[in-house]
């Protein structure tokens, strides 16, 4: 069953206690007119377990009940008794009226026919009216229809033969009544577990939709964060290793060169430390200062031990990313095309991430490669980027395709969530090219 509907059915049982206990000692002192209204469902729960956990139980023992009472042993003794045949044959078949409605009463209906033709009538003659409840609870509407004829047909026929104190159309009225109270009787619960039971089903439903939702969001989440990862350590141990390797080639023919490279690896290390204690940061609960981190400050400068980290990076940080990269040796050069404007958080951080990502494959697989040109064409609200290099590639992608590798993965994933497109590839002129085209990317007005 599911946990969501335990409202509905036993189960709610056991969290009204505990919520009632809770509210008695004072957690939940709102609740006192729910606690009001639980003494029905307390019952209607119980009730419906102990139907159905003991189904054949509770029909025996309405059989026995009926038989007792329509036998004349519980009237004084002068009272004309029925026959006992009769009132046992009338009542004992409700034990399996669950299990076979329909035929149950057929069988009634035939027992009272035969007492129809042979004796008076008696109180026994109430089975058919459970019988014709049970029908209405448990069968299709075409069988409870022709079961309503039947009963109804007896009715006219009990009618005519023993000729009730009342006139006959009274008589007729009065037990047309009966029947059709005890058919609105099963209708009304049968409409009741039909609602029931088509809440629980909708609150199943809305379980699974609602795990399904959280475990696409946490894929989704996981994948952000992994790209981010990426774009963070990769670029930078990358660059680091470009300047190791530029300062070990550099130390006897110059020691200031590659001074200045050892210097410039301790500068990107750290930055990149920086970088992902902040990325991480988001996953707690409660963030921490970070030792030594010059960007985590007090978030409501009480000192309360709450860190603010600084945001993503955006375009204002192209530049400090661009120096970083030259200082490896490779000549960086950044171009606008057209009149910028200013874009939002998300489309910089695209923007800056696809940037990274191109200037780090253009260190890590061109080979020879000396210059790389960043170009950034404006067309109000869309932006273009574009990066290429004058190296020879030692990887061979296709252009347009965003494979080979988890960097054009991420970049191309970046680009369609701003509907726009990517492409990856060697030029025809030599050395490779990075193209994004990002739409709708102008910052809104403010308010």
């Amino acid at each position: 069953m599911a946990s969501s509907s335990r409202h509905l059915y036993p189960e709610w049982l056991h969290t009204e206690r505990l919520r009632s206990r809770r509210a008695r000692a004072g957690a939940d002192p709102g609740r006192a007119h729910d606690r009001r209204d639980d003494g029905p469902w307390r019952l209607w729960a119980w009730l419906r377990a102990f139907d159905r956990r003991n189904a054949t139980l509770v029909d025996l023992g309405l059989a026995l009940a009926l038989f007792v009472l329509c036998s004349g042993w519980v009237v004084k003794h002068h009272a004309l008794r029925p026959s006992l045949w009769f009132v046992a044959a009338l009542t004992f078949p409700l034990v399996f009226r669950r299990r076979a409605p329909m035929t149950v009463f057929l069988v009634i209906a035939a027992v009272a026919f035969v007492q129809w033709l042979v004796t008076g009538p008696g109180l026994a003659d109430v089975a058919l009216l459970v019988a014709l409840y049970t029908v209405a609870v448990e069968s299709e509407w075409p069988v409870v229809s022709a079961a309503v004829v039947v009963l109804e047909a007896g009715v006219v026929m009990a009618t005519l033969r023993w000729e009730p104190e009342l006139n006959n159309v009274q008589a007729i009225v009065f037990l047309t009544g009966l029947v059709f109270t005890a058919l609105l009787a099963g209708v009304v619960v049968r409409a009741l577990r039909s609602q029931l039971d088509w809440l629980a089903e909708r609150a199943g439903r809305l379980e699974v939709e609602r795990d399904q939702q959280a475990s696409l969001a946490a894929a989704a989440e996981r994948a952000r964060i992994a790209r981010e990862m990426h774009d963070v350590v990769s670029h930078n141990i990358q660059v680091m290793v470009t300047l190791a390797d530029a300062a070990s080639l550099a130390r006897t023919s110059d020691p200031d060169r590659a001074a200045e490279a050892v210097h410039e690896v301790s500068s990107t290390g750290r930055q990149a430390l920086t970088d992902m204690r902040r990325m991480l940061g988001v996953l707690r609960d409660e963030a921490e200062p970070v030792p030594g981190d010059s960007t985590a400050v007090s978030g409501n400068g009480s000192g309360s031990g709450r860190t603010r980290y600084a945001p993503q990076p955006g375009l204002g940080e192209l530049p400090a990313l661009v120096d970083r990269v030259r200082g490896t040796g490779l000549d960086v050069s950044v171009r606008h095309v057209g009149v910028p404007f200013e874009v939002s958080g998300a489309a910089g951080l695209t923007v800056y991430r696809v940037v990274q990502e191109a200037l780090t494959n253009a260190l890590k697989h061109a080979e020879e490669a000396h210059a790389v040109e960043v170009e950034l064409a404006f067309a109000d609200p869309d932006v273009a980027v574009r990066v290429t290099d004058d190296g020879r590639s030692a990887v061979a992608v296709p252009a347009g395709a965003s494979g080979g590798g988890h960097g054009l993965a991420g970049m191309a994933e970046r680009a369609t969530a701003f509907g726009g497109t990517l492409t990856a590839g060697p030029r025809p002129t030599g050395g490779w090219e990075v193209e994004a085209m990002l739409h709708d990317c102008k910052a809104p007005a403010p308010a």
